[in-house]
């Protein structure tokens, strides 16, 4: 009976950190996102909220918050295929969500590892959907390195590429630091919520 008690306690905890850390990724994400266009920065700052989430949530959750931001951002910039940059936020919420959950998202280095390896899936990930949602060119910072690249005579699909691998690792560790901070910081019950094997070895 105790621990059927506990169990519900924590899934009824669970739901409600869900219901309230998910609307808050997306808010993030668009405040993040809205302040690197207007002010044209090379970095995109949409996807702190995503690595938040997941962290304390784990990868579903934090895909979740991830592609509903997106969703929104595309309707309301008018441009629905830009919808399809949320592939790029579901591989930050897997990478930064399955760290945490299998307890590898504690120090310092493994922050590192989570910045490397979503920095680089990203660029991965998001130059094709660039070069096939806005030709390479999408009215951002990132276009001036593009530029520099296809005047060096690489494609367009390389010069995306390239453009984005060195400003994702610094626009995914600002994402993936703020993530490893905020979870060091909580307190141990918002701590154990990612499920999985982590929440059990920490109880």
């Amino acid at each position: 009976m105790g621990m059927k008690t506990i169990d519900s306690s924590k899934g009824k905890m669970r739901n409600t950190y869900m219901a309230i850390l998910i609307p808050l990724g997306i808010a993030i994400n668009f405040v993040g996102g809205t302040i690197a266009s207007k002010l044209s920065l090379p970095l995109f700052l949409d996807s702190i909220g995503t690595a938040i989430v997941a962290a304390i949530m784990g990868p579903f959750v934090g895909a979740v918050s991830g592609v509903g931001f997106n969703i929104i951002s595309s309707i309301v910039n008018g441009n629905i295929l830009g919808s399809l940059f949320g592939i790029c936020n579901i591989a930050t919420a897997f990478i930064v969500g399955f760290m945490a959950r299998a307890d590898k998202f504690r120090t310092i280095v493994h922050a590192i590892i989570a910045t490397v390896a979503v920095a680089v899936a990203n660029a991965l990930l998001g130059a094709p959907i660039a070069v096939v949602v806005y030709g390479g060119i999408q009215g951002s910072g990132v276009d001036l390195l593009v530029a520099g690249l296809l005047s060096f005579g690489n494609d367009i699909l390389s010069a995306a590429f390239l453009a984005r691998l060195p400003i994702n690792l610094a626009d995914k560790g600002i994402a993936c630091f703020a993530a490893w901070l905020i979870l060091k910081r909580l307190p141990e019950n918002m701590r154990n919520l990612t499920g999985g094997k982590r929440a059990n070895a920490d109880a």
